[in-house]
């Protein structure tokens, strides 16, 4: 038994290979030789076991092996049978061209997906804003220069460190000076009334400032208030606008920076082309301007004299010209490198 067992399944093995695609010919055939149940098994397949339909014609006139496509075996679902039989979707050539050429963008809309930014034109509220920023700028920067002025820093560097600073012929001292001097540039920024200043006496009792002088220093904190408030109205002002021109469409706030960096500086250079040609005309013109005639002349030996003579109003107005020209120099330069940077970057875009 032991010799004729690799025999046995040799034979198997060379039936099942003879037999081809006809697994049940030997079945039918009712060869019992070999005695071995396994040839007569075979996998079950449900597309070639399952009983054929019945081929009939239909009443349309369709052909049979269009009838046939409609009987599916039961086990498989109408998606599988229709991928099977090759009448699905996945199948029809004019279906999948038309799936290709919807999922395929087209030359055109790749060229749209590019973010090329959109044409920007000026509207009512454009034109609006950027005359605004251009107007606000002069007075934004000369708020700034004169509160950089007004302050303790520039009194102790006047005071102790500007070289030729004259000295007081009535006998206040440079820490005299920034003492009752410093009483003075608070007062321009605080929100106290003239009596602020009225309190201010010296070691003896006697009061440091007149009642003249008291008069026209409130009337310099009336123009430095308003020139503060118009400042800050401009600037809040010119914010919103500046977010309203920034939009995606909007024409871009560059316009009204540079504009209004240019009138700043043909402002401060035609003031400081008077105030270096005639000093004490300019000096004289600016206070009749803003001032009533008779309330701003006073003594060498009042104490607004004494605490601020010519030289430190000339060094003042250096200053203040220096910072405004600086303050729109720099947002100058900066529209221009912007507007360069701008035009690479949508050429690269495009």
């Amino acid at each position: 038994m032991a010799t004729d067992e690799p025999k046995n399944t040799d034979d198997l093995m060379s039936r099942r290979l003879s037999s081809g695609s006809e697994p049940n010919a030997a079945a039918r055939s009712g060869d019992s030789a070999s005695g071995s149940h396994l040839e007569d098994t075979q996998a079950f397949d449900p597309l070639h076991d399952e009983p054929e339909p019945t081929r009939e014609v239909h009443p349309s006139g369709a052909s049979p092996a269009a009838a046939q496509t409609s009987a599916k075996p039961a086990m498989l679902s109408d998606e599988e049978w229709a991928m099977l039989s090759g009448t699905g979707p996945a199948a029809s050539p004019a279906a999948s061209g038309s799936a290709a050429r919807t999922s395929a963008p087209s030359r055109s809309e790749k060229s749209r997906d590019v973010d090329v930014p959109e044409s920007r034109g000026f509207g009512v509220l454009d034109v609006i804003g950027t005359i605004w920023i251009t107007l606000a700028m002069p007075f934004v920067l000369a708020a700034l220069a004169v509160r950089a002025v007004a302050s303790g820093f520039f009194l102790k560097f006047e005071y102790f460190y500007r070289p030729g600073f004259p000295a007081d012929n009535y006998g206040f001292t440079p820490e005299d000076r920034l003492h009752y001097g410093s009483y003075v540039v608070d007062y321009l920024n605080n929100l106290d009334s003239s009596r602020y200043l009225s309190d201010v006496v010296l070691p003896n009792g006697v009061p440091v400032f007149g009642p003249e002088e008291i008069s026209h220093m409130a009337d310099v904190k009336s123009l430095v208030t308003l020139l503060y408030l118009v400042a800050i109205i401009a600037a809040i002002v010119g914010i919103v606008f500046a977010l309203y021109l920034s939009r995606r469409t909007g024409p871009g706030i560059r316009h009204g920076i540079r504009f209004g960096a240019i009138l700043t500086l043909l402002a401060a250079i035609a003031a400081g082309v008077l105030a270096f040609t005639g000093w004490d005309q300019f000096f004289t013109g600016f206070h009749a301007l803003f001032f009533e005639e008779g309330t701003w002349q006073f003594y060498l030996d009042d104490a607004l004299i004494r605490l601020f003579p010519a030289e430190f109003w000339m060094d003042a107005g250096i200053a203040v010209g220096v910072i405004v020209l600086l303050g729109s120099l720099l947002p100058l330069i900066l529209t221009f490198v912007g507007a360069r940077r701008r035009r690479a970057a949508r050429s690269a875009a495009a």
